[in-house]
């Protein structure tokens, strides 16, 4: 069975998602070559690019869903302690994958991988949370499925031919579920240390300066042309300081 799409309109329908077309470059799933002459393309050499994107939110965190016609990645972000790892597969970029350890639960065995074929005491303590090992039994990895957790994310990579909506459901709420007990709280950036000239738009900041690109191209998009107009606005008579403030730091 390869993807059908009917199956990630179900779990946008389940979770009140937003689904839309994408093309998305991921190395476990693809690989690619900049093409001769023109650097900035790429071509596929293996694999597919995600295709389809699924962004929802589930207790109050946000959860994106990729799609190609082989394979369905969940992942959510976060601050978390422990170094890269991965389970039943190899991590293909990013970081070096080496074999530290084997998994024991729910009656089988699952290979960790790390990036120097070691598990730490952080990684340890994340391997043996209840929400991870309830989330690696009901996930039931099979060959070519995995679990991957960095410092800033973590997500699961399941075949199309071993998966359908009711699994992909169940993983988001586990993963989602996950990341709130083992997520690490970092302090915001502090506005109030900006000159005093800019404290006025404090607020604006706080609402509009959204780091994620499609995220803040959504809040643009679902905005009114009154309110984007007020913006322009409120932070025009700015831009010239902000130019300036930006410019002192250098290049």
């Amino acid at each position: 069975m390869t993807h059908d799409r009917t199956m990630l309109q179900e779990v946008a329908t389940r979770f009140s998602g937003k689904l839309s077309s994408c093309e998305v470059y991921d190395g476990n799933v693809c690989s690619t070559r900049p093409v001769p002459d023109r650097p900035w393309e790429l071509e596929v050499l293996a694999g597919e690019p995600f295709s389809e994107r699924l962004r929802i939110t589930y207790r109050g965190r946000k959860v994106v869903v990729l799609a190609n016609s082989d394979y369905v990645h969940g992942s959510t972000d976060g601050t978390f302690e422990s170094r890269p790892f991965t389970i039943n597969a190899r991590q293909r970029v990013g970081f070096r994958s080496e074999l530290a350890e084997t998994l024991r639960v729910g009656g089988a065995q699952y290979p960790v991988f790390t990036e120097d074929g070691r598990v730490s005491s952080e990684q340890k303590s994340l391997l043996d949370r209840p929400e991870l090992l309830s989330m690696v039994v009901r996930a039931g990895l099979q060959s070519g499925e995995s679990l991957h957790f960095t410092k800033g994310e973590m997500g699961f990579y399941l075949k199309w031919d071993h998966t359908d909506s009711g699994r992909i459901g169940a993983l988001i709420g586990q993963i989602a579920a996950l990341a709130e007990k083992a997520e690490t709280v970092e302090p915001g950036p502090k506005l109030e240390l900006l000159p005093v000239q800019f404290h006025p738009i404090i607020p604006m900041i706080k609402k509009w300066a959204v780091p994620d690109d499609s995220e803040r191209n959504d809040l643009l998009d679902s905005a009114s042309k009154s309110v984007l107009r007020s913006l322009a606005d409120e932070v025009s008579p700015y831009l010239e300081a902000i130019n300036s403030y930006l410019d002192s730091f250098g290049t």
